[in-house]
């Protein structure tokens, strides 16, 4: 299973990640019975749960640009000691998804204008790219599962559920890319959606959002049609109008206020006079 596979699959809401804790005390039980090699694999292989737990929760806007991420409360929600929580974050400050701030505390990477506009630069080249190999490969089970991500995307977001807009989009989006079978894509686009994951929240809380998620339509319908280059346009298309918007609506760029999205889940996002009034 692909990397874009397994994260479309994985894209749960983060506190639901709970079920860890079934795994953290297996790894704990191992250290008392086995040997110090079965503890240190028991180990890393809690690490690798902890890492892909955290860049889906990242790539679905479950933590948002400059948002500091607390060591101790991470442990809890994934159910695990601090050690691994604090490998994965050490590993993502090195690779520029998460930094450290003055005080030593981390937190999630802030955007600026031009890195944004760069980013979208990327993501269009290479999700198109992914999008176009992949209709070459669609099969009637592909499209059927996209249309059903799609419907419920719809729905969440005519509930303006945001944090299920942005797990389900990211699930269509993977599903798509997923079947493109490139041996590199993969791991490349998964780095990208980590840096734009927590930004594209605030694509989705204004009170009118123009999102509707129309362009993924016309995505289905391109496949059905098995035009490549139409699919790869479509997609293309569908992210740059969520960068266009965020790029007009330039105040979300000053990080002036950080929200935490649980709070929006199922009622209409605070608007940002709101969050400032709340200082």
């Amino acid at each position: 299973m692909d990397a874009l596979t397994r994260a479309a699959r994985e894209a749960t809401d983060f506190p639901s990640i709970q079920a860890l804790r079934g795994a953290s005390s297996a790894a704990r039980r191992g250290t008392r019975t086995r040997a110090g090699n079965e503890a240190g694999r028991q180990r890393g292989e809690l690490q690798l749960q902890v890492a892909r737990l955290l860049r889906v929760a990242l790539m679905t806007g479950q933590f948002v640009p400059g948002q500091t991420l607390s060591l101790r409360q991470l442990a809890h929600k994934l159910g695990t000691s601090p050690m691994p929580v604090r490998g994965v974050l050490g590993q993502m400050i090195a690779s520029g998804v998460l930094e450290t701030q003055p005080n030593g505390s981390v937190a999630v990477a802030r955007m600026t204008e031009a890195r944004f506009t760069e980013l979208t630069r990327v993501r269009k080249a290479l999700e198109g790219m992914a999008a176009e190999m992949a209709c070459r490969n669609a099969t009637p089970k592909l499209i059927a599962a996209l249309e059903k991500i799609n419907a419920r995307l719809h729905r969440s977001i005519a509930s303006r559920d945001i944090l299920a807009c942005l797990r389900l989009n990211q699930a269509f989006h993977f599903t798509l890319y997923s079947a493109s079978a490139s041996e590199i894509l993969p791991s490349l686009i998964e780095s990208l959606w980590l840096r734009a994951g927590p930004f594209m929240y605030f694509s989705l809380t204004a009170p009118a959002t123009p999102w509707d998620a129309t362009g993924h339509q016309t995505v289905i319908d391109c496949l059905r049609k098995g035009n490549a280059r139409a699919t790869r346009v479509a997609i293309e298309r569908d992210i740059a109008g969520s960068a266009t918007y965020l790029l007009k609506h330039s105040g979300v760029f000053r990080n002036e206020a950080v929200a935490s999205p649980k709070a929006t889940r199922g009622a209409r996002a605070p608007t940002a006079r709101k969050r400032a009034a709340r200082r």
